[in-house]
């Protein structure tokens, strides 16, 4: 793979025009995937106030968010790239959301889930991996819920999913440092 996070994005889609068959992939840099995954926790539990109190008996059975983000980029096998689509997609979500809005001690949890399903069903052909992160919520959440998570995701974000390279290049511009993301070609 080559490396062209350093291009310009002019010039990064300069080379995927002239040369169609070489698909933009993205990386971390020594294979540590914990800044992109401490910082997916903290942007999503940053996205708006919720409540500190576990009310119901599924809120007290999650781990801290972190954790739960862990565990589901390990367990189903999530990509850094759905990862960052799904950080494009929180972004619009906070975008669309009234100023001011609040949340149940688990609405992180169910912004982060509705994400990454909806970031992998953009990403990959198949539903592969949407399957396994249903199956891996399942014990918290059901089918009706986990629908309704992604129902309400969509209607904040007007359905906005399309994410373009140019979005991806310049989140990894942004965040590469942090992130230490880096964006090839093959």
């Amino acid at each position: 793979m080559a490396s062209v996070s350093s291009l310009p994005i002019s010039d990064f889609q300069h080379i995927l025009s002239k040369n169609p068959s070489l698909s933009p992939s993205l990386r971390v840099r020594h294979n540590s995937f914990d800044n992109l995954i401490a910082y997916t926790a903290f942007n999503v539990k940053t996205l708006l106030e919720c409540s500190k109190e576990r009310l119901h008996y599924q809120q007290r059975l999650l781990p801290t968010l972190h954790i739960f983000v862990r565990h589901i980029f390990y367990h189903c096998k999530l990509t850094p790239t759905i990862l960052v689509v799904a950080l494009i997609y929180l972004g619009r979500l906070k975008n669309g959301l009234p100023h001011k809005s609040k949340g149940e001690f688990d609405t992180p949890y169910k912004m982060f889930i509705a994400a990454v399903i909806l970031a992998s069903k953009f990403v990959e052909d198949a539903n592969t991996m949407a399957h396994s992160i249903y199956k891996l919520v399942a014990p918290l959440y059901n089918a009706r819920e986990i629908n309704e998570m992604e129902r309400s995701f969509l209607g904040v974000v007007k359905y906005d999913l399309f994410v373009n390279l140019a979005e991806v290049y310049q989140f990894v511009q942004d965040h590469k440092d942090t992130l230490e993301l880096e964006l090839g070609i093959n």
